[in-house]
Parts: structure tokens; sequence; C-alpha cells
């Protein structure tokens, strides 16, 4: 007999096998067998894989937005959105997300959606990282660094180095607050 699942679980458990063995063994009976329901239960929820891959990518794309509604950010403490933008870092599922940069290679709906989570991203940094730096110009500089770091961590993490992102997150964080100490210095000169 068939269990009931959500379309969530079908999601969490999609993200899993993605990180597991990569966007080539995502398919319905992987996640059927997973769940423990029949493929009448994936096409009950999706109607068919592309509406799953569609719901799937709308649901990774939305979590930044639904996890930076309940945390203290752009409250006006630059601060507090410092450190945000490290928990969001250390959130994230690592390995399902480069495995999503793979399959963003391979499938034009992927990329799209990779590149709207990119952007947003790059806009949560740049706002988070503003309140610290006053030049636009080095401001966009360190954005694109971090995106680089995150983007980087994950491709080596995928290929089974250890590395420790908090490690990382803490030199980018001193890196940005560098960038405060020297504005202080050059407005006091």
């Amino acid at each position: 007999m068939s269990r009931v699942v959500t379309k969530e679980q079908y999601f969490d458990t999609g993200l899993l096998v993605l990180a597991e063995f990569g966007f080539k063994g995502l398919n319905i009976g992987v996640l059927c067998r997973r769940l423990g329901v029949t493929s009448g239960s994936f096409y009950h929820h999706f109607g068919s894989w592309q509406g799953f891959v569609d719901a799937l990518l709308d649901y990774w794309e939305n979590r930044q937005v639904r996890i930076l509604a309940t945390l203290p950010f752009n409250q006006g403490n630059p601060d507090d959105d410092i450190r945000t933008m490290s928990v969001l870092a250390e959130g994230l599922h690592h390995a399902a997300e480069a495995a999503i940069r793979a399959w963003a290679a391979n499938d034009e709906s992927v990329n799209l959606a990779l590149k709207r989570v990119d952007e947003s991203r790059r806009r949560t940094m740049r706002k988070a990282i503003s309140g610290i730096v006053a030049d636009d110009a080095t401001t966009d500089a360190v954005t694109s660094l971090g995106m680089a770091m995150l983007v980087g961590y994950q491709q080596i993490a995928a290929g089974g180095e250890e590395l420790s992102l908090e490690g990382l997150l803490a030199e980018y964080a001193r890196l940005i607050y560098s960038y405060a100490d020297t504005a202080l210095a050059g407005a006091a000169e």
C-alpha cells in the first residue's frame, strides 16, 4: 500500500537525490522508491516530469526568500545583514546546488532558474555589503568575489575535498569589514 506524501517531500527528496547522484540520477523511479509511493502519486502531484522539474526549481528558487523572511535582514543593522548572509550560505544544500549547476549546462529551464537564483543572491549580498562598504565599485567587486567563493566552494566540496565554509565566510566578513576600516581611515585624514 502506498503512503501519502506532500510536494515538499518530493522536493526535499529530489534535492537529496541530486546531491547523491547528480541530475542524471534524478528520475521518477528513484523518487518514488525513496518516498515509498507509486508513480501514480508522482503524476497526481505534478502531471509530468517537466511539471516536477518546474515545481522543484520554483521551490529551490524561492527558498532564499522564505528564509530571509524569518531572519533579521534589511532592518537597518548592517552587522545583522552580514551575519544573515553567512547563515544563508551555511544553510544551503551545497551538494545539490553543485548538481543543479551541472544540470543547468544541459537544460535551459534549469539554467534560467539558476540565473534567477544567482541574481537574487547577488542582490542580497550587495545589499548587505553596501551597508558596510561605501564605494559602489568596491561593493560590486566584493559581491562578485563572494559569489565566486560560494560557487567555488560548492564545486570543490562536490568533488570530495574537505573545505571549511565557516572559515571561508569568516575571512570574507573580515574582507568586507576591512573596506569599512579603509573608508573610515580615509575620512579621518
